[in-house]
């Protein structure tokens, strides 16, 4: 686990190193990036952070070192599901920081956050590709436990392909089922005042 890590909102000034992410051959294999990785595609996506946390689409944050303010990954939640209340995880490192526990760091706070503060999520859901053994590895390392993982798992189908479903269950709550299903849903719980201090 790394020391020294503060999860905080995006600022317009992190727009290059989220153009370096965007750009970075594992950051757009893994996960979702805009195909214009310019300047001015981060700043709009760095202005929209607050219409999307109001909505309840997403909590989008970035990982910082407290001693000098590097820009370290990403880590978020989206697809909340209130019935459930459940949502998605999901992050990526800054290349110059892999390899050093920052991803397992990030997705123990948020989620512990996430568990424990104004959201009290019953379950964090991490959905990681089988091709991505290192994400599968930080799943681990932060507590979550394998859900799914078969060709016959509910996530698999011909337009979303097969992927490896971890959860992390709110210690006190009931057990939560149907999460390994992809139920996309808005919440109005998340609002802006609701952000983790970590």
């Amino acid at each position: 686990m790394v020391d020294g890590l503060e999860l905080r909102r995006w600022a317009i000034g992190d727009r290059d190193d989220l153009v370096e992410a965007w750009a970075d051959p594992e950051v757009r294999r893994w996960t979702t990036v805009p195909d214009d990785v310019d300047s001015d595609a981060a700043a709009r996506w760095i202005a929209g952070e607050e219409r999307r946390r109001e909505a309840g689409l997403a909590l989008d944050l970035v990982g910082v070192a407290v001693n000098d303010g590097r820009l370290l990954g990403e880590v978020g939640l989206s697809t909340f599901d209130v019935q459930r209340g459940a949502a998605r995880i999901g992050w990526w490192v800054a290349a110059s920081e892999r390899g050093r526990g920052v991803a397992t760091s990030m997705v123990r706070v948020l989620t512990a956050w996430a568990h424990a503060g104004p959201l009290a999520l019953r379950a964090v859901v991490a959905e990681v590709d089988p091709a991505n053994p290192a994400s599968a590895a930080v799943a681990r390392a932060a507590g979550f436990k394998l859900l799914s993982s078969g060709p016959e798992a509910p996530m698999a189908t011909d337009a979303a392909p097969r992927r490896f479903v971890f959860a992390s269950v709110r210690p006190d709550s009931e057990p939560v089922t149907g999460i390994e299903d992809p139920v996309v849903r808005a919440s109005e719980d998340l609002i802006s005042e609701d952000r983790p201090d970590a």
